[in-house]
C-alpha cells in the first residue's frame, strides 16, 4: 500500500532538514519513538544501519533502519524492517523561500503477505499517524528559537 501526507513548515529547508534528519530528534516528533542505536555507517547517510526502539500499548519493538539515498538539503529514502512489516520512506524537502513543504512518501508491505488483506484497514490510521508526526514535526521547528 502507497500513501503520502505533505507539511509546510514556516523555517528554511536547511534548518527542516538538519533537525529532520537528526535521530537525536525522533523521539520528539516520531509517536512512540524511544531511542536510535546505530549500527554501521555514519548515522542517516547513504548505506548506514541502524535500529529504531519503538513502544506502544502492546510493549516495546525494534525496527531496522537503512539509509537507502540521502541527498542533502533534498531528500532522504530510507528502509525501514519488522518482522510484520517492510515500509519504504521517502523524505523530500521542497524549498520555499523561508520556509519548506516537506512530502513524506510510503511504501508498506505487510508480512506475511496474508496480512495485506487488511491493507484498506490499516492503511487509513497509518497516514493519519504520519501526518500527525509531520504535525509534531512543524510545532518542534516553528516553537524553535
Amino acid at each position: 500500500m502507497k500513501f503520502q501526507s505533505e507539511i509546510i513548515i514556516n523555517k528554511p529547508v536547511k534548518e527542516v532538514y538538519q533537525f529532520t534528519i537528526n535521530s537525536k530528534n525522533l523521539s520528539r516528533w516520531v509517536d512512540g519513538f524511544q531511542k536510535f542505536k546505530p549500527l554501521s555507517g555514519k548515522a542517516r547517510k547513504t548505506g548506514s544501519l541502524g535500529i529504531h526502539f519503538y513502544s506502544d500499548k502492546e510493549g516495546t519493538f525494534e525496527v531496522q533502519e537503512e539509509v537507502l539515498a540521502h541527498e542533502p538539503e533534498k531528500s532522504l529514502k530510507i528502509h525501514l524492517s519488522h518482522k510484520n512489516m517492510e515500509t519504504n520512506l521517502n523524505f523530500r524537502f521542497l524549498n520555499q523561500g523561508n520556509s519548506n513543504k516537506l512530502i513524506a512518501e510510503t511504501e508498506v508491505k505487510l508480512k506475511p503477505l496474508l496480512f495485506n488483506l487488511a491493507a484498506p484497514f490499516v492503511k487509513t490510521p497509518m497516514r493519519k499517524q504520519q501526518l500527525a508526526d509531520l504535525k509534531r514535526l512543524k510545532h518542534c521547528l516553528e516553537q524553535k528559537k
